[in-house]
């Protein structure tokens, strides 16, 4: 079978572990070696504006470095664009590869404006090209599970629902050399970068966000963008939601789930050994232990990531859909915009249409 062929651009922090995917024996999904699942794969080109690195990068993993974006979308040699560079340039970047005819997958968010999503997704269903965004949420192994509890009604009717995403960001915040602290380079902040996975979540799991009102805070005082943010509100079924997300946390990435239902509780906590423990009523002081869920702390994200790199292959390859709709992609962008302005006007409620 035929290698599908890829072109990464923007060889940042994420870049290296969409890369990963790329190795015969990358562990995708709960940590298994997935090569067998998917076809053959090969890193075929490189390009970033940094010319030392895409030199570095092209001779540790073998390819041709590309000295301008232009080259890279002409290059018959080349199937698919993986692309993550700062969220600014996401629409620019995945709007040419499109209308060069390649495959697309874009780091989240899909791009900065929702109706920037929307055109990427049209000039993709127009020329018949595999494109989403690089969503790994869907591919989070806890997240599969409570998908699976959820549906067998384990815990009865959810009520309340809360997401928190914690980590620091502190240092690349305060250099301004950087592009994650600055407007021009990330657009927003905590919201745009860690709120389409929360987003995203909630609509996967439990439905529609029907209102919402957000706030936004700034520590960080070099920075030109919120480093903690609330957002909370109702779904469309009734389910009350609360999203945080901080860039403040001095501890490892994290991610935690809680679920409240009418028989019983999930939370989920990806530095919690188990990750994952069931709540069943007002006595089970202890909980039970989901064990299906394997304690990973180091590599639990790193392994959606990859996962889900390997799910948009297999759809080049094999002629099927991808299994995150690029539509709730820019759904996840939509409730971002509705957050910030909320914020604008002082945590007014907005009412999602």
């Amino acid at each position: 079978m035929k290698p599908v062929r890829a072109g990464m651009v923007g060889l940042g922090t994420i870049h290296a572990i969409h890369a990963e995917a790329f190795k015969p024996d990358a562990k995708g999904e709960a940590g298994q070696v997935e090569s067998e699942k998917y076809p053959p794969r090969e890193i075929s080109a490189v390009f970033d504006i940094d010319a030392g690195l895409r030199a570095k990068r092209a001779v540790e993993l073998s390819c041709t470095a590309h000295d301008s974006y232009e080259s890279m979308v002409n290059d018959p040699e080349i199937d698919v664009i993986d692309i993550t560079l700062p969220h600014a340039l996401h629409y620019e970047f995945a709007r040419k590869a499109l209308d060069h005819g390649k495959h697309v997958l874009v780091e989240k968010p899909m791009a900065p404006l929702s109706d920037q999503c929307r055109d990427l997704i049209e000039i993709a269903r127009r020329n018949e090209l595999v494109f989403t965004v690089a969503e790994n949420t869907r591919f989070v192994h806890a997240y599969k599970e409570v998908k699976r509890l959820l549906d067998e009604g384990v815990i009865g009717v959810p009520r309340l629902v809360r997401t928190f995403i914690s980590g620091s960001e502190v240092v690349r915040l305060r250099d301004t050399s950087l592009w994650k602290g600055r407007i021009d380079g990330t657009v927003g902040g905590a919201i745009m970068d860690a709120g389409p996975h929360s987003f995203y979540l909630l609509k996967w799991l439990f439905g529609s966000i029907s209102q919402l009102r957000a706030s936004q805070y700034k520590l960080v005082d070099e920075s030109e963008v919120e480093d903690h943010a609330i957002v909370s509100g109702t779904l469309d079924n009734g389910t009350i939601f609360s999203s945080e997300f901080t860039f403040t946390a001095e501890m490892p990435w994290n991610e935690r789930l809680e679920v409240y239902g009418s028989e019983g509780t999930i939370v989920v906590d990806q530095l919690s050994n188990p990750p994952m423990v069931i709540y069943n009523g007002e006595l089970d002081f202890y909980g039970t232990r989901h064990i299906a869920v394997p304690y990973d702390p180091i590599w639990w994200k790193g392994s959606s990531i990859v996962a889900g790199v390997h799910d948009f292959l297999g759809a080049v390859s094999g002629n099927r859909p991808v299994t995150v709709d690029p539509g709730d992609g820019c759904y996840a962008v939509e409730i971002v915009e509705a957050a910030y302005r909320s914020c604008s006007s002082n945590g007014q409620v907005v009412f999602i249409q």
